[in-house]
Parts: C-alpha cells; structure tokens; sequence
C-alpha cells in the first residue's frame, strides 16, 4: 500500500472502511525522518552520501528522498535555468547531474525558499532516482 496513491491515507481519496479521518487540505504532505544511510551513484561516481536524508510523502506523488545540500557533491553538479512553480511547495531550482562521463539534465531539484507548511523541505534536495544506483542501509 502506499500512503499517497489510491487508497492510502494521505491520497486524495482514503477509504471509506477505516477507523481514522484525517482532516486538512486534499494536497498533503508528510516529511519524515529517514533512519538509514542512502548513497547514490551516477556511474561509478558517488553524488551523495547522508545518514540524514528525509522522506517526502505527497498526495498524487512517489515518495522522494530529500538530501541535505551539505551531503551532495557540489562539483557534480550544474545550475539548470529552468525553474517550476508548485502550488504546495513554491518554485523549484533545477540543476544538471554529470559524473563518470553521464550526463542527467534537471535530474535534481530544490525549493530554496519552501514556506509554510513546506518549510521543512528548504536546504534540500531532491533526485529522479531513477536515473541512479541508490543504495540504503540499515536502520541505525
């Protein structure tokens, strides 16, 4: 089951035979701590090591790992000039990934000044995991 599709508690739509009704707004977001070491690689290059990675659960979404910027090798990566709006998180910055000779355009992205209740999100970024090895540790 997931939480933010179909039935789950935080998609649009929750069930009608649970015990619990959570009351908000129909987009909901939901970010969480992540108890355990991920690392990504792009080739054989590691683009970011943390043990502090955050999960972002959203209504209609996958789930997305937020990196601190502080975890994420800085010289792999390249500002993009696009720039998107979203409702619920505000304008998000991309950037290019290139390591070991590959190149993923807008593969990352960060919402630098998220407020209300995005907050949480600001000083982090984010990456289509699809495009990288991503590895996750045990629990700590």
């Amino acid at each position: 089951m997931s939480l933010t599709f179909s039935s789950g508690p935080l998609s649009g739509h929750s069930p009608e035979t649970v015990n619990y009704r959570i009351d908000g707004p129909a987009h909901k977001l939901l970010m969480q701590e992540f108890p355990r070491r991920v690392r990504a690689k792009l080739g054989g290059e590691t683009v970011f090591d943390t043990v502090r990675a955050r999960l972002l659960h959203e209504t209609g979404l996958p789930n997305r790992f937020y990196i601190p910027v502080e975890d994420v090798r800085q010289d792999l990566l390249e500002e993009s000039d696009r720039h998107t709006v979203c409702a619920y998180k505000g304008t998000a910055s991309y950037w290019t990934v290139s390591a070991d000779g590959r190149k993923l355009a807008d593969a990352v992205w960060s919402y630098p000044q998220a407020a209300g209740d995005s907050a949480a999100i600001s000083g982090y970024l984010s990456f289509l995991h699809d495009d990288l090895t991503v590895e996750v540790g045990q629990p700590r």
